[in-house]
């Protein structure tokens, strides 16, 4: 059939009536299926979406307007209220969604992968750029988008103050009259410097791009005398020598950081802005950190990538304690991100090592500095002015202001005019209301009850919508008490964490109107570790006067106030050979009325608690700690026991026959059999919880103590040793909590919590990632939702102890037990927890539905209530089929094994000849 007759037949194609009905439904039911599925499999998005029409303070603001206006001038005022209510309300409704859209769970991860994996598109807030570097998509409309200060550009940001030279001359003016000079120092963006990474159109560039504005911002800041120092043109003609930023990162790298702290140093000495003074000799020391970077954490397929590594110098005083900001210093550091990095831990980048550091090194004098990640548009000036009108004079001394932002801002930020004023604070009674809690506090070492009601919250962003994964939010208290009696500040405002690790927290939960009770610590007990994250600030001033809390958590360090550095007895030199990282000092210090524990006193304390409690004799499984935990006596005998294998297992064991006491003997000869087999074995020793929690146990240690399990230390070296391969969990744990997890170990039970198996899951998927046998398997898509649970622990039977409640990842569909799985976990109830419903409190969310969420593949399972050591073993060689088709064993099982269980450690032959 010829062209020209094909086309002829299309055309005269006729459907019959039933067709085009068919085809119209089939369309219809396409269109429809994904948002009728979400509402039925979903929490009610349709009642969520009649919710956007109202709002909790509604009839509140109607009742003041009716205050100010009648007629026809209330109805405008009540239409144009309501309608700026309900589009918040329908944004915020959208990005719910979003984030609970089982079709985006399911397949966003496969479609990312195909987007950026394979067409190299990226996501919406990332850019894949060349040979796997990757670009925030808000530098680059920075770079692409209209001139910043283009009057038409200008307008159509008319919903935030739109213009940084009207702000930051602003600025420079209010500081001139307090004699103080203001250097400002844009940060280029990556793509800035490395344009050539993002397109191959940009090779031959010969200068660093920059919004077409950029040129005429600096002209008019230089002509109002406000000093600019522009490092984006060091950096594009030194890039060539070393890399200088992140491939997977926003920001620069260590060498990237310090060049432009060794130029800034330079150019406020030529430009004369600071006064001599005694030098400071401080001391570098080689350390090394690993991230795979905040723009790959954005991604669904962030796994995908590797870690890179970076070099970093810690920036030490004399002493070889850790650098710190003063308050006494005559410069001030305004930053973000920028500076933060290499500075803030939770940036996951190493401290010590960031931008005022390596600067306060350059210029031999100590710096005080306001760092506060995103918005460097307002949240550093606004942070600095909220000081200001409480009373403390951070612009007492100073010289010079440094006013660090992201270049980006300069196009799409909030350049808010922020007032410097300082304000002279009331003595009463509010002095002594901060004085009061402050002292209380301190003699409350977990923190200070409050009670109060709601009056204002802010809400963090939506996980994944920024560079940053940890997010501060803020509360404003009204009517605020201490035991039922009246506080003495009956009004206060709280930090607490909103985001953590692109995590919403429970803290979201609490709405205006709301009472609640919170354990607080005093703000200036840990702004020092928590001041630099994003922070949603309150927005009615009136809130910058009361005095500001913290909602404790279980790793709070109480943090001095800084002071002034030290000046050294000899110079320095500026630079040390490379050495291996020496161990950080403990960076939180109790005051000098509460001095913070060694580790070896720390230790000491805990062994001396520990015998103590075992020495009562009282009756009972269980062990009351503080805070309401609860703590397994069987654990704690273990614990008391110190060496349990090789000759002191014949003491320490309970089992009843001598050959059984001997975990060592009993795991090495698990690992011979499997290796003749060519099966691989992951030992994971389940930590005790006191180990974890010492705190949570012991008056007085602190979480930051370290390691407290020296014999389990030893064994797992023993362990390594003999080619064993395990699973350090005391390690990955009390990391987690540095890092901010959620408890890790549930309060009232023996076991880990849905947090602590998440943690473990992962940890194993990157152990077994690179074996070529897994990665030659055929992947299933599984799925996880969250889920609260309430659970009653096994610790609290015949306690009065209250439910706890849960948030579990419930893994779908359910990953039932596979016999023909190349995986088998064998192990005692921390395989069961969770995942096999009843008494082990919920199903389809334990550890083998998790690790198989996080492997794409089914597992075998073998979980023995009471005892993983011996019986999970024998019920492995009951099946008599010498673990054919297997190729990992995965050993699950409590550390109190080692010495309290009745079976023991038999050598069970598990492959027979």
């Amino acid at each position: 059939m010829s062209m020209k007759n094909a086309g002829t037949g299309i055309e005269s194609t006729e459907a019959s009536g039933a067709v085009k009905w068919f085809l119209l439904i089939a369309l219809i039911c396409t269109i429809a299926v994904v948002p009728v599925a979400q509402c039925v499999l979903e929490n009610s998005p349709l009642s969520k979406s009649f919710a956007a029409f109202t709002y909790d303070d509604q009839s509140s603001d109607l009742k003041a307007l009716r205050a100010k206006e009648s007629g026809l001038g209330y109805a405008f005022e009540v239409s144009r209220l309501i309608n700026e209510k309900t589009m918040a309300n329908a944004r915020k409704f959208e990005s719910s969604l979003e984030e609970e859209s089982w079709l985006l769970s399911a397949a966003g991860p496969a479609i990312e992968k195909v987007l950026i994996g394979t067409l190299g598109a990226g996501s919406r807030d990332v850019y894949c750029g060349r040979e796997g570097w990757l670009f925030f998509r808000p530098t680059i409309d920075y770079l692409t988008g209209a001139p910043f200060l283009d009057p038409a550009a200008l307008k159509v940001r008319r919903e935030v103050q739109p213009d940084p030279v009207k702000a930051i001359v602003d600025f420079k003016k209010q500081l001139a009259r307090r004699g103080i000079e203001l250097v400002v120092l844009p940060s280029p963006a990556k793509a800035s410097i490395y344009p050539e990474y993002f397109s191959s159109r940009y090779i031959r560039t010969a200068a660093p791009l920059q919004n077409p504005s950029f040129p005429e911002f600096v002209r008019r800041l230089e002509a109002q005398g406000v000093h600019v120092f522009d490092p984006a043109p060091l950096l594009f003609e030194a890039k060539g020598k070393e890399a200088l930023f992140l491939k997977r990162d926003t920001h620069w790298t260590p060498a990237g950081s310090e060049m432009v702290a060794q130029h800034l140093a330079v150019y406020l000495q030529e430009k004369r802005l600071l006064p001599q003074g005694a030098p400071v000799a401080y001391t570098r020391v080689a350390s090394s950190a690993e991230n795979r970077g905040d723009l790959a954490a954005m991604l669904k397929t962030a796994a995908d990538y590797d870690k890179q590594r970076v070099a970093l110098h810690q920036v030490r005083l004399a002493d070889s304690t850790p650098w710190s900001a003063s308050r006494n210093a005559d410069i001030l550091f305004l930053g973000d991100s920028y500076a933060n990095i290499f500075s803030l831990d939770g940036m996951g980048w190493g401290t010590g090592s960031g931008l005022v550091e390596q600067l306060s090194f350059q210029l031999k004098r100590p710096v005080d500095a306001i760092l506060i990640n995103d918005k460097g548009s307002f949240s550093t000036r606004q942070q600095l002015s909220k000081e200001l009108r409480r009373g403390e004079d951070r612009l007492a001394g100073k010289k010079v202001v440094v006013y660090e932002f992201a270049a980006r801002e300069l196009a799409l930020g909030d350049w808010k005019m922020i007032d410097l004023a300082v304000v002279k604070r009331p003595q009463a009674p509010l002095t002594a209301a901060v004085q009061q809690a402050v002292e209380t506090a301190k003699a409350a070492p977990n923190g200070l009850q409050l009670e109060g009601v709601i009056e204002e919250i802010t809400r963090p962003p939506r996980p994944g919508s920024t560079a940053y994964k940890d997010a501060v939010i803020a509360m404003h208290l009204k009517q605020v008490t201490a035991g039922g009696k009246p506080f003495a500040a009956s009004q206060i405002v709280v930090f607490a964490w909103g985001m953590r690790n692109d995590t919403v927290t429970p803290a979201t939960r609490y709405h205006r109107g709301e009472r609640v009770s919170l354990k607080l610590r005093p703000w200036a007990q840990v702004e020092k570790k928590y001041g630099g994250y994003q922070r949603i600030e309150l927005q009615n001033e009136a809130t910058m006067l009361l005095d500001i809390f913290w909602l404790a958590q279980p790793d709070d360090a109480v943090v001095p106030a800084s002071t002034a550095a030290k000046p050294a007895a000899a110079p320095i030199p500026k630079t040390v050979p490379p050495a291996p990282p020496a161990p950080e000092p403990a960076r939180h210090q109790e005051p000098a009325s509460s001095p913070q524990l060694t580790a070896a006193d720390a230790n000491a304390l805990f062994q001396k608690r520990v015998a103590e409690i075992n020495a009562a004799k009282d009756e009972g499984r269980s062990v009351a700690g503080l805070d309401g935990w609860l703590f397994s006596r069987q654990e704690l005998n273990h614990i008391a026991k110190g060496q349990f294998w090789g000759d002191a297992a014949q003491t320490t064991s309970l089992a009843g026959k001598s050959d059984s006491r001997d975990p060592l003997a009993a795991i090495l000869d698990f690992k011979q059999q499997l290796d003749r087999a060519g099966i691989e074995l992951i030992v994971v020793p389940v930590p005790a919880k006191a180990h974890v929690y010492p705190d949570k146990l012991v008056q007085g240690i602190t979480p930051q103590v370290g390691r407290l399990d020296t014999a389990h230390q030893q064994f797992l070296q023993l362990l390594g040793n003999a080619g064993v391969d395990y699973l350090d969990l005391t390690k990955l744990f009390i990391d987690a909590r540095k890092s901010g997890s959620s408890t890790l170990f549930l309060q009232k039970d023996t076991h880990w919590s849905p947090a602590g198996i998440a943690a473990v899951a992962r940890a194993l998927k990157e152990k077994i990632a690179s074996r070529p046998w897994y990665q030659g398997l055929e992947k299933q898509q599984f799925t996880r939702s969250k889920e609260n649970v309430q659970v009653t622990g096994d610790l609290a039977e015949g306690t009065n102890a209250a439910a706890e409640t849960v948030t579990v990842s419930r893994v779908s569909p359910a990953p039932q037990p596979d016999r023909n799985s190349p995986i088998v976990l064998l192990g005692d109830s921390h395989t069961l927890i969770f995942h096999s419903g009843g008494d082990m409190h919920a199903k389809d969310a334990g550890l083998l539905d998790n690790l198989a969420f996080e492997l794409g593949v089914r597992l075998d399972l073998i979980g023995v209530r009471g005892s993983g050591a011996t019986p999970a073993r024998v019920e492995l060689a009951r099946r008599k089929d010498n673990m054919a088709g297997k190729k990992l064993a995965i050993w699950c099982f409590t550390v109190r094994e080692y010495t309290e269980s009745q079976t023991g450690w038999r050598k069970v032959p598990v492959i027979r000849p």
